[in-house]
């Protein structure tokens, strides 16, 4: 962002409000010794305010996080009646073309003794007024509300970032009136919100599609063996026989579907050994569980001994318990009918296509 300045960046000796103290090691952190000379200045110094440090090249710009009375006896004898610890954000330079610009990070740090004063509304509005067609609009600034604050929405999202506060701050209606202006700025994209506690259900209206309890499907054969063992004996440890079984016959199951192919209303299925297509119980293949019924059933009328067989039926019954069990509902619905993919269920979920609804 380029902007006039009014006056050139050099400190009036008369806006001074404190000297640099000293440079700590984590070169981001600067502490200054506060003059007393106006009472009134000195009080506007809090935390969370803009100084800037005058170099020889440009202003360095920080932002005061913490403001003590710790200063020397000798200290208070120059007139010196507080200290502030400074976090640098970056700094003000000028083009050869006379125009100043600002910049993140500081390449000219600051020396003992060198003036900070208060920044002016101009360098304020140098820092942050990057309005352009790759912004969106959120609000004003705290700091100034004639200036408004800005967000680049590509920079943002091809990084992590996060939006802090403490309760009751807003931090709910941050994130809900961000995410309506990248969706208005950006409807190409899609956003996949996790809403644990249920906040945005009402925020994107007829833009969003929200998954819930009631109209939340995910297909049994997505869930990996362990979970879906957790499923099949109510979170209790598996019996290791029935385990067993269907370690085996679940890949079977999987690669009996994909060998499936129709010739006018007939169904066919072609046998083949999972081990040839590379099948587990983990692989998010589709698969019906009539399927695997049936194999469990077919696999226990080869057995004569009867302790055998029943291990068998027990499986075979339990599985069915569990599929008509109204809390598993979201995974069982469509278990015996069969045209799930992995491409239909990701693409109803992440909104390919969109279908009016990014969100």
């Amino acid at each position: 962002m380029d902007a006039d300045i009014s006056s050139k960046p050099v400190l009036d000796s008369n806006r001074t409000c404190g000297h640099v103290l000293s440079v700590v090691a984590a070169p981001s952190k600067k502490r200054l010794q506060l003059e007393s000379t106006d009472p009134v200045r000195e009080a506007s110094i809090t935390v969370g305010k803009f100084l800037r440090i005058q170099r020889a090249k440009s202003l360095l710009i920080g932002m005061v996080t913490e403001v003590t009375q710790d200063v020397t006896a000798a200290a208070r004898e120059h007139g010196f009646r507080a200290a502030a610890r400074l976090d640098m954000m970056g700094e003000i330079k000028q083009r050869d073309d006379g125009k100043h610009y600002f910049q993140r990070g500081v390449t000219d740090y600051p020396a003992i003794g060198d003036p900070a004063a208060l920044i002016t509304r101009d360098e304020l509005r140098l820092i942050y007024d990057i309005s352009s067609g790759d912004t969106i609009d959120i609000g004003y600034l705290q700091q100034d509300a004639s200036i408004g604050a800005y967000i680049n929405v590509d920079e943002m999202l091809s990084k992590h970032f996060a939006i802090l506060g403490t309760t009751g701050v807003g931090k709910s209606s941050g994130v809900a009136l961000i995410l309506r202006q990248i969706l208005d700025a950006r409807p190409n994209l899609r956003l996949f919100l996790l809403d644990g506690h249920n906040e945005y259900a009402r925020c994107f209206g007829d833009r969003a599609l929200v998954l819930n309890p009631r109209n939340l499907k995910l297909p049994f054969w997505l869930f990996n063996f362990e979970e879906t063992i957790d499923v099949f004996f109510s979170g209790r440890p598996g019996v290791d026989e029935e385990v067993a079984v269907l370690a085996e016959l679940i890949p079977q199951a999987k690669s009996n579907y994909t060998q499936q192919f129709r010739s006018g209303d007939r169904v066919t299925i072609k046998r083949h050994d999972p081990k040839t297509t590379g099948f587990t119980g983990d692989t998010p293949v589709p698969y019906r569980l009539a399927d695997l019924i049936a194999l469990i059933d077919e696999r226990m009328g080869k057995l004569e001994n009867r302790s055998s067989r029943m291990i068998y039926h027990k499986l075979m019954t339990r599985i069915e318990t569990v599929r008509i069990d109204p809390r598993y509902a979201f995974m069982f619905e469509n278990a015996s009918v069969g045209g799930d993919t992995m491409a239909t269920l990701l693409s109803h979920l992440f909104r390919l296509e969109p279908d009016g609804k990014p969100m």
